[in-house]
């Protein structure tokens, strides 16, 4: 067996290498680098912003309307941005600036609301109130929100202000954003290359410093294969603990493998937002323990043997690795590296949860009016008249599929689960690669695409925060995932911190 999987590992290698080939003679090295930031209010954490407007040092309407600016300004070349509520942001924020100048908005306030006067953006499939929801849906396109997801409402109540929302792919389906009604998503690093999906846009917008935070979900790396991609900081928290009501079609009445989650530049802001997203469950965690990483037990993988993933490059390996060393210098330990086979099933035991969900999707991309006729689409989309993307005709045949035995899947992912917290118990974390590589060029993923090192820790419902680690020799972010125990978010959050201390974390594109 094992004769076999080399064999077909080596396919994999061949394939993958003219892929690369094939690419980079088409793109070349044109990268169309944005245009310099001018305001430094926009680089700022929301943390900061929101500690200068506590103090008086700066005013709501001068931070709103320079991340305003700037979105105006890098959205014609990434569109990331697909709705917007620009006047009715600065209206608010011009009310919160009378309200502190006229001494309405007292210190307690302040502390009620962490984010207050901040502005936001959420993915356009998660509801927001007078802006597009149409979740990359051509039968959606003149849909509009009547009101607000339970997450957007909680970071509204927190003192947020919501300036847009952000481009994703159809049904959130796909890791790279681009729908008919929305057009394509793009890099802010290479124009020519993804920034991943489904939580895409707010990837891009945050990365371009559009937007100093982002609601992204979460089903299969939704959130940390865009923050990786786009160099930011993005936390796919434990399971069922963010409220779930108006995500995409959910009613928020029924247990889901999808979760709500931060998307930042800075990993102080991480914390804070996780907690509103939380609400009241945020006193299900431990999210204000210290954390001493000099007592944490650090354990690494380099790589898995899934098929299904595209050839994992040295550079992402070099990337744990090099984390590695800093958890040995830090503490005098050696970080313990461990091999989980079954983890090479990732892709396997993932499509069982998403399974087991129930979820028809056929029948949601139809606005649930009915179910899309495969063979039908099909033909449609040889004459140019599927409202269907190509990754969406794929995943429709995917569905045709036979299905994985259950009951193996079942056993397995137990077994894997067992393994895994037998080792990081309550005080251990797990360096693992971000993905494969680096951000691919646009489209790329209809040929290759490979989200087992997400994925994975859906189905396996553990939470993991991506964290930043610069950008490679092609300018390109690189990163790694960093995965702990069950309600121990805290845990990887507070590694997130270490990292972007010791290696600078988030890096403004065009600046290496």
């Amino acid at each position: 067996m094992e004769i076999w999987y080399n064999i077909l590992l080596n396919l994999r290698i061949i394939y993958d290498f003219f892929i690369d080939i094939i690419a980079t003679l088409y793109h070349g090295s044109a990268k169309n680098k944005l245009p310099p930031i001018e305001n430094k209010i926009v680089l700022e954490s929301a943390c900061s912003l929101a500690r200068k407007i506590r103090e008086r040092q700066l005013k709501v309407e001068e931070v709103v309307q320079a991340f305003i600016e700037r979105s105006k300004q890098v959205n014609p070349m990434i569109n990331a941005l697909v709705d917007e509520r620009f006047v009715s942001a600065l209206k608010e924020a011009r009310k919160i600036d009378e309200d502190i100048r006229c001494g309405r908005i007292t210190d307690e306030d302040f502390r009620k609301k962490p984010f207050l006067g901040i502005p936001f953006t959420a993915k356009e499939s998660t509801a927001s109130k007078g802006l597009k929801w149409t979740l990359g849906l051509v039968v959606r396109k003149n849909f509009v929100a009547e009101e607000d997801a339970a997450v957007v409402q909680l970071m509204k109540e927190a003192g947020g202000i919501q300036i847009g929302v952000t481009n994703v792919p159809q049904l959130n389906f796909w890791a790279e954003s681009y729908n008919p009604i929305h057009g394509t998503c793009r890099n802010p690093y290479d124009l020519t290359r993804n920034a991943g999906g489904s939580s895409g846009g707010e990837g891009s917008l945050i990365a371009a410093c559009g937007s100093p935070l982002g609601i992204g979900t979460d089903v299969g790396g939704s959130i940390r294969i865009p923050a990786h991609r786009c160099g930011i900081f993005g936390h796919k928290s434990s399971q069922n603990l963010a409220p779930t009501k108006g995500l995409s079609f959910s009613k928020g009445d029924v247990p889901t493998l999808s979760v709500a989650g931060p998307l930042a530049k800075h990993a102080e802001d991480l914390l804070p937002m996780f907690k509103v997203l939380l609400g009241k469950n945020a006193q299900e965690l431990k999210l204000d323990e210290p954390v001493d990483l000099k007592q944490l037990n650090v354990f690494y993988m380099t790589s898995i043997k899934c098929l299904r993933a595209v050839q994992i490059t040295k550079e992402m390996q070099n990337n744990v690795l090099k984390v590695v060393q800093h958890f040995e210098e830090l503490s005098g330990r050696k970080p313990v590296e461990v091999n989980f086979e079954e983890t090479r099933y990732a892709m396997k035991l993932w499509s069982y949860k998403i399974k087991m969900e129930k979820t028809d999707f056929k029948h949601n991309l139809t606005n649930r009016q009915g179910r899309v006729n495969v063979p039908l689409e099909y033909f449609k989309y040889l004459i140019g008249k599927s409202e269907y993307t190509a990754y969406t005709l794929g995943n429709m045949f995917n569905i045709l599929l036979p299905t994985v035995d259950f009951e193996w899947a079942k056993e397995t992912l137990s077994k894997l689960r067992e393994q895994i917290l037998a080792k990081l118990g309550d005080n251990g974390v797990l360096i693992f690669p971000a993905e494969s590589r680096s951000a691919d060029y646009n489209y790329l993923s209809l040929l290759r695409t490979g989200i087992s090192y997400t994925c994975l820790w859906n189905a396996l419902e553990m939470p993991v925060t991506q964290v930043p680690l610069g950008l490679n020799k092609d300018g390109l972010p690189i990163g790694v995932q960093i995965v702990t125990s069950p309600y121990q978010d805290h845990l990887s959050i507070a590694v997130a911190k270490e990292l972007e201390r010791t290696f600078g974390g988030y890096v403004q594109p065009g600046h290496t």
